[in-house]
């Protein structure tokens, strides 16, 4: 190759290179540090908890062998809040269920954003680790994967990990990543609550709740 096409194709290589524009970063977040997390579920009561409605909530949790156990046989559901509020953070728990037919979840910043857990009540399949967000009007779940009935364990304890950032939200299930979803809708900052959906006959455990707060 002659001595000036080869200048011009190595300029052009350069301007190519310098005006490429990265990539979002898409790929899963870094573990957040264990060492400032902060357990939300002391292991014996609900100490930090709130149950909303109290009626007929109070009687659907309670904490049984280390764990938080949440059971309804019709009727009217509850959910479980944490009294704390919470902004960006990593949100680590297992959850088991002792029933096939289960719709519970867990809230992001209040109850405009849910990760599902098990069956959605309008789409009648197994929807865990996807995101409910009727609110940005997208369809009722606009982050979906279709990996759950691979990853999910039903009737097994399951390990459940959540970042949210901003109004990203990104799931993972037993370590295989799930759902990257950036809200629209989205508070900036509320509780993180437990979902025990009504009309249905069910039981779930949720143990090793816990939070790891993320700095933007």
């Amino acid at each position: 190759m002659p001595p000036l096409q080869s200048i011009l194709c190595l300029a052009a290589g350069i301007a190519l290179a310098v005006t490429v524009t990265p990539a979002r970063a898409d790929k899963p977040q870094a573990a957040a540090s264990s060492e400032s997390a902060q357990s939300l579920f002391d292991g014996k009561t609900l100490d930090g908890w709130v149950v909303k409605p109290a009626e007929p909530g109070k009687s659907q949790w309670r904490v049984e062998d280390g764990t938080i156990v949440a059971e309804i046989d019709g009727g009217k559901g509850s959910d479980l809040w944490t009294e704390k509020s919470y902004r960006d953070y990593e949100l680590r728990l297992q959850y088991k269920t002792f029933t096939d037919d289960y719709d519970t979840g867990v809230f992001l910043r209040g109850s405009g954003h849910q990760v599902q857990i098990g069956i959605s009540g309008s789409l009648k399949k197994d929807m865990t680790a996807c995101i409910y967000a009727p609110a940005d009007k997208k369809g009722g779940y606009p982050g979906q994967t279709d990996k759950v009935t691979a990853v999910n364990k039903v009737g097994e304890w399951n390990d459940l990990r959540i970042v949210l950032t901003g109004k990203r939200i990104q799931t993972f299930l037993n370590g295989e990543p799930m759902v990257d979803y950036e809200g629209i809708a989205i508070n900036e900052e509320g509780p993180i609550g437990l979902q025990l959906h009504g009309n249905r006959t069910m039981k779930v455990a949720f143990r090793n709740i816990e939070v790891t707060r993320l700095e933007q």
